[in-house]
């Protein structure tokens, strides 16, 4: 948690209540936010935010058009990669059979030998780089991943309420938290709350990473999720960690 008026950070203050540090620390010098939350107020409005309004539908789609783009162009790029391996490949393969041709013709061998003894470690090691280079697939989000995160995260809030599981949809909720912003509210004398979502861990959820990457949808069209491992750098790519907020 982060103070929005100078980004210390919220701590607990009394048994059940939280604020700034600094404002309390360092005093007005350096903060005046001297506003509090109640623990419980705190907890309500953040669940509340998670099941309803951190995977916003519009938002969600402007990010998977983006992203998905994005993997494509490079996917792309790939593939024309491995089209020219593939190509040296046979080319490779097509210049050593015409010296086996010349020595079954009555060529010498060892006028060809040093060529067939390159042109074979070209052909072995363009077929490992073409085992390490996989025929790319294209990259499609499900079209539903908005709904399919606030079914989960609500299916992890209704855990919360029972001792089985409890600490675990606990971690898990946690994890989508990348930042809270507490600012004083402009009217009242409350503060507002700005949560930041983990976007890795908010499209994992969505995606539900745990189960099959891949299902068919009911036109037996394919509906993939692209959950590999670039998905934890998206941030890295370009897209700001802290996306999608209250």
């Amino acid at each position: 948690m982060a103070c929005g008026c100078c980004g210390g950070g919220f701590a607990k203050i009394s048994k059940d209540s939280f604020g700034c540090s600094p404002a309390r620390n360092k005093r007005a010098a350096v903060c005046s936010n001297k506003r509090t939350i109640k623990q419980a107020d705190l907890e309500a409005r953040v669940l509340d935010a998670l099941a309803n309004h951190l995977m916003d539908p519009d938002a969600v789609q402007v990010f998977c058009e983006e992203y998905t783009a994005e993997r494509n162009r490079l996917k792309a790029a790939a593939a024309g990669n491995r089209k020219e391996k593939e190509q040296a490949l046979a080319r490779a393969k097509r210049d050593h059979q015409k010296l086996v041709d010349a020595i079954i013709a009555g060529v010498p061998a060892e006028q060809v030998k040093d060529r067939m003894i390159e042109l074979d470690a070209r052909r072995q090691k363009l077929e490992r780089e073409l085992q390490h280079t996989p025929a790319p697939d294209t990259v499609v989000f499900h079209p539903s991943m908005a709904e399919a995160y606030r079914e989960r995260v609500s299916r992890l809030i209704r855990t919360l309420g029972t001792a089985e599981g409890m600490e675990d949809a606990k971690e898990a909720l946690r994890a989508l938290v990348e930042r809270i912003v507490l600012t004083p509210a402009a009217a009242g004398a409350g503060l507002d709350l700005t949560l930041e979502g983990d976007l890795a861990g908010l499209l994992r959820l969505a995606a539900d990473a745990g189960g099959l990457n891949t299902k068919k949808a009911p036109d037996g069209r394919s509906e993939a999720f692209d959950m590999s491992d670039e998905l934890v750098l998206v941030a890295g790519a370009g897209f700001e960690p802290a996306t999608f907020r209250l």
